[in-house]
């Protein structure tokens, strides 16, 4: 993922503080893992609800996928319950990924929550922060990486993980890309959010904004993202078929986001992008590689305007350019 050698990260990564290394304290005497007031947003927008969101499982499956791991994890903390709840999962026992859920006993994510920060284990066996706790015993947890998600005042809600069976270690490119891919989680949750408070003010509707920016010249492409993780590409135009190689007729049918074909090594930031525009509604850019059927490797360049829909969604018109001729 990088043409650097990586380097691994320190042990000590995450500071030492209350919680950090004593999962059995009484959560009673210390501050509140996650505020009354995001619990209440958690549950009033429907992320706490035992229902699979399709965003949230593919974030999942792609940072399994990129970083060959065992298990990947988007963890909800309910500490009212006590319990923390896996909202997405890949690569779960039967069992757990059925019940999607366990006590607080056996959380690492919620030192990733309480701390705000990454949590970076090699072996949770040797590792005196977590010495003794119950994960490694109940479920085998020996490495461990989570990031946290933030919502939009900087406060963690919740933990995007990978774990391993077996030691690990992490580096410094590892952390990096998989809180790329947290950007893109906490801007969907904002999403949610924003969607259960209402209709926003000042709505565009889709048909208001022009399909062509600037003097741009390429393939354009309407992709919408809806307040519940669904996406899709409303259309696109027939200059698909000079950049991806497949008509545009096919790309609105095989695929849901302007990133078909992308390189796994370039996916996580490619769609952090989209993230970024979507948190402060500012005009989308970002440059990424695909491959074709053919196996020819392409550097394109995409811009876009995002505007928000009466649903609570956002829709993005896009031109997306081969830059290949011009890149050294």
């Amino acid at each position: 993922m990088s043409d650097q050698t990586p380097k691994p990260l320190p042990q000590d990564c995450v500071e030492d503080s209350p919680g950090a290394g004593s999962p059995h304290q009484d959560r009673t005497t210390t501050r509140r893992i996650v505020s009354e007031q995001n619990v209440l947003r958690l549950t009033n927008s429907g992320i706490l609800k035992p229902v699979k969101s399709p965003v949230f499982d593919r974030v999942v499956d792609q940072a399994r996928r990129i970083f060959n791991c065992k298990v990947s994890l988007l963890t909800i903390i309910d500490e009212n319950k006590g319990e923390q709840f896996f909202k997405a999962g890949s690569g779960l026992p039967t069992a757990l990924d059925e019940a999607r859920r366990t006590s607080l006993a056996y959380s690492f994510c919620k030192i990733v929550v309480q701390n705000s920060a990454p949590l970076v284990i090699s072996d949770a066996r040797t590792d005196p922060r977590v010495t003794g706790h119950e994960a490694v015993a109940k479920f085998g947890v020996v490495a461990y990486l989570g990031v946290p998600v933030k919502d939009e005042t900087g406060q963690a809600i919740a933990a995007l993980c990978l774990v391993e069976p077996e030691p690990r270690v992490w580096t410094s490119a590892n952390i990096e890309v998989l809180q790329a891919f947290a950007e893109g989680v906490s801007t969907q949750v904002k999403t949610m959010f924003w969607a259960e408070q209402g209709p926003t003010q000042n709505v565009t509707t889709t048909k208001d904004v022009p399909f062509r920016i600037g003097k741009l010249a390429g393939a354009t492409l309407a992709y919408y993202h809806g307040p519940d993780g669904t996406e899709w590409i409303e259309a696109a135009s027939a200059e698909t078929r000079d950049i991806w190689g497949i008509s545009s007729h096919v790309y609105v049918k095989t695929y849901s986001d302007v990133f078909a074909m992308c390189l796994a090594e370039d996916y996580p930031l490619a769609r952090a992008s989209f993230g970024n525009s979507a948190a402060g509604m500012i005009p989308w850019h970002h440059k990424w590689r695909i491959r074709t059927p053919q196996g020819e490797v392409r550097w394109l360049e995409g811009h876009g305007l995002p505007v928000s829909s009466p649903e609570g969604g956002i829709l993005w018109k896009c031109i997306v350019s081969d830059m290949t001729p011009v890149v050294p």
